[in-house]
């Protein structure tokens, strides 16, 4: 009995080792065809999206997992197709006795050559013309010569050489048009043969986070070939004390130096999909490229022109959904809307005759949509002065539509400028104190205040003499030396005038201020608080 009840045992045991035996074999089968413990991922040039690769033969994809590996594509059959296209360009001023030196040490966009004497920069022999260079990049867009660079890169210059990769000799180069406003302009030269070009892409479609990679010749080293990402879009330059409504740029990570400028930022198919531009000298990894899209728009204009022209409206305009606040959108009842606010319009202007009103929203153009004031100042800037647009509007909570005759942008009108004049003596207004809690005090526009202030004698209102700075006023940026030209829509032309428009103010309720600033006018809403 004993002995059938060993036999028994061994038995089963035996058959549960083949058993797990067979199973752990069958498993090392699965695994040695189908690796899934680190599935391989590819990145797809088109668009820079990581995708999982494909087993062989096979259209199913294998689904990620956590420890996915990653594989960086390599841009070398990129820049070896785009580096003969890409040209050094050396500008060549000549600054004559007793003229001001054109750049003041290093200037963010540019490098300098060495000079040939020696001489340190800043102490020329004033004797005699001196020669100075300075230089940067560009790209060839056709096969007959003509190049795309940045205006800054040959601003000024009297002579513009142009070196490519394949050639052992330099070809001087002319000026066929330049647009200071968005820092482009083109070059040609005239070669015997055909030139290798770089093929222009869509900025529009490029994504944040997208692979990009530039060429150009940072600090004379020829041909750099640089990688990173596009980090924004959209950015505009506010510390280059310069007209910012044009700018839209591309901000990346690829590292750019002095001497890319006007090099070509391409996409991961080898297409431009930007011109190199700006740095920013206190930062790493932050620079700046012009969206080719922008390009495209105005390279014809510069090719058969030499110049752009663009339409101009002659209005100061916010957005609507970024800039203004909610008691202001309410009290103007663009509550949903988007597109530009009217903060001024100026006189004898296109809008001005067309009966466009600072308060006025514009919210279509031709009966497109406007999404924000950026997309009014394209389109009107994409169209060429003369030209005949209509602009939808919200005035007072209903729509309607004017027609305007666009201007070009470029005359001497555009930029009215405020100057301080003096008036007959007046005895001195005392202050005034606003009686509702709005934390304001104002004074009358008397002559002492005009000068002290700097406030034109065409301009009338109460003067805003203090602000606290716990107040809802400080906090909407009211300061000292504003001027309240309006409220609620009426015109205030003295401390008589402002208690009669204010007088019956509700507590809760909004009142809408016109103010005459430091070189800006704008609405602010308040809403009336207890005192």
């Amino acid at each position: 009995m004993a002995a059938r009840k060993l036999q028994f045992v061994t038995l089963t045991f035996a058959l549960t080792f083949v058993v797990v035996t067979l199973m752990v074999a069958a498993t090392g089968a699965g695994s040695a065809s189908h690796p899934g413990s680190r599935v391989p991922m590819a990145s797809t040039p088109d668009s820079g999206a990581v995708t999982p690769a494909q087993r062989g033969g096979s259209s199913e994809l294998p689904q990620a997992r956590p420890d996915a590996v990653v594989v960086v594509p390599s841009f070398a059959d990129i820049a070896e197709r785009a580096n003969p296209a890409v040209v050094n360009i050396t500008a060549t001023e000549i600054v004559r006795s007793g003229d001001k030196k054109r750049f003041e040490g290093h200037a963010p966009f540019e490098f300098f050559f060495p000079n040939p004497d020696g001489r340190p920069k800043g102490e020329p022999d004033n004797s005699d013309p001196e020669r100075q260079d300075h230089g940067g990049s560009g790209f060839v867009i056709s096969d007959d010569g003509y190049i795309l660079t940045n205006y800054h890169v040959i601003e000024d210059a009297d002579r513009v050489n142009i070196r490519l990769l394949s050639d052992n000799h330099d070809y001087v180069a002319k000026v066929v048009g330049a647009d200071p406003d968005t820092d482009l302009a083109i070059v040609k030269i005239d070669a015997d043969h055909k030139l290798p070009t770089i093929p222009l892409g869509d900025s529009d479609r490029m994504r944040v986070g997208d692979w990009v990679l530039a060429i150009g010749n940072p600090l004379a080293y020829e041909h750099t070939v640089t990688v990173g990402v596009v980090s924004a879009k959209g950015r505009k330059l506010y510390a280059m004390n310069r007209d910012t409504s044009l700018d839209n740029f591309i901000q990346t990570d690829a590292a750019i130096n002095r001497g890319n400028s006007g090099g070509p930022l391409l996409n991961a198919r080898g297409e431009a999909i930007g011109i190199n531009a700006a740095i920013t000298v206190s930062a790493q990894g932050i620079s700046f490229a012009i969206p080719i899209n922008m390009a495209k728009d105005i390279m014809s204009q510069l090719m058969s022109k030499g110049k752009v022209e663009r339409g101009f409206l002659g209005v100061e305009i916010r957005d609507i959904d970024r800039d203004l606040d909610a008691e202001k959108r309410e009290y103007f009842r663009l509550t949903g809307k988007k597109g530009a606010f009217v903060e001024l319009v100026r006189p004898g202007l296109p809008a001005d005759r067309a009966g466009l009103r600072r308060g006025d929203a514009i919210t279509t153009v031709d009966g497109k949509p406007l999404n924000s004031s950026d997309d009014l100042i394209r389109m009107i800037s994409a169209k060429a002065p003369g030209q005949k647009v209509s602009l939808g509007i919200v005035r007072d909570g209903k729509e309607q539509t004017l027609n305007a005759e666009l201007m070009d942008r470029s005359s001497g009108a555009l930029n009215a400028k405020l100057e301080s004049e003096g008036s007959p003596e007046e005895p001195e207004a005392p202050v005034k104190t606003l009686d509702k809690n709005l934390g304001l005090v104002l004074h009358e526009l008397s002559p002492e205040i005009r000068r002290e202030y700097r406030i034109p004698t065409e301009i009338d209102g109460v003067v805003i003499v203090h602000v606290a700075t716990t107040s809802q006023a400080w906090e909407k940026g009211l300061r000292e030396g504003d001027v309240i030209n309006e409220v609620n829509r009426k015109s205030v032309e003295g401390m008589d005038s402002f208690r009669a428009v204010t007088r019956d103010m509700k507590v809760g309720s909004l009142v809408n201020l016109y103010v005459v600033g430091q070189g800006a006018s704008r609405f602010v809403t308040l809403r009336v608080e207890e005192e």
